[in-house]
């Protein structure tokens, strides 16, 4: 997977996953950002929230760009920086890492095991720390109008990312929270209307009676899921 498509300029004006995550970041916390790509973010919570930054990132060349942002631990590359691999937890392990924030911002839907990712990293969630993903919605009208058409055809980019190795609902990003040891505690999910998808289609190529049904339909329109999760209290930490 190429990181050089994902070296997006920040984009605060807008209700984007990034910019949700970094609004609600208390500043000179400790964070852990996972997937950290260019270091966009990684730039804005040390320079403008006082934030101090570990970062895992695989792609050498993106994580030490991203490293300029970050603390000294970096856990960059194939071994350290593969957060699919134990190489990460043995070393935050070895630091006796804690976080305030553990972000997963447009990370989850590249994993071949999100599941076992997000799990692994509550391990190091201070108890009152929060973790923030932020993933797609295949579920989006825009997705349903393609689908209804007999067409499903991947992207560069968005909801059909040619990168993508797992898709998610509300219901099954709710059940692998679930399955994480977490709870959802709040949703800042941005809307993006069907006419501005990079999808470029419309309602007007349906039946106006499945065009209808489709725009009363909870999340229709919700672009991605941004939530705020907390360790269930019953939960304990992945071994």
């Amino acid at each position: 997977m190429s990181m050089s498509k994902y070296d997006f300029a920040l984009d605060m004006e807008t209700d984007n996953s990034v910019s949700q995550i970094l609004r609600n970041t208390r500043p000179n916390s400790d964070v852990l950002e996972i997937g950290c790509a260019h270091g966009r973010m990684t730039k804005y919570l040390r320079e403008q929230l006082g934030c101090r930054v570990v970062i895992i990132e695989r792609d050498g060349a993106a994580g030490r760009a991203a490293a300029n942002f970050a603390s000294d631990a970096t856990l960059v590359g194939e071994e350290l920086g593969d957060v699919e691999k134990d190489g990460w937890r043995e070393h935050l392990r070895r630091l006796r890492a804690s976080f305030d924030y553990i972000i997963f911002a447009d990370i989850l839907e590249h994993l071949f095991h999100p599941e076992r990712a997000l799990a692994h990293a509550v391990e190091f969630l201070k108890p009152e720390g929060s973790v923030w993903v932020s993933v797609p919605n295949l579920a989006h009208n825009s997705v349903l109008i393609e689908l209804l058409q007999d067409r499903f055809e991947y992207r560069n980019v968005g909801l059909l990312d040619a990168s993508h190795v797992h898709f998610f609902s509300e219901q099954s990003l709710l059940k692998l929270v679930h399955v994480a040891g977490l709870r959802l505690l709040r949703r800042l999910d941005p809307i993006q209307w069907v006419t501005h998808t990079e999808l470029k289609n419309s309602y007007a190529e349906l039946p106006p009676a499945v065009a209808e049904f489709l725009k009363a339909r909870k999340n229709g329109e919700v672009y991605q899921f941004v939530w705020e999760l907390k360790r269930r209290a019953s939960a304990t930490p992945s071994g």
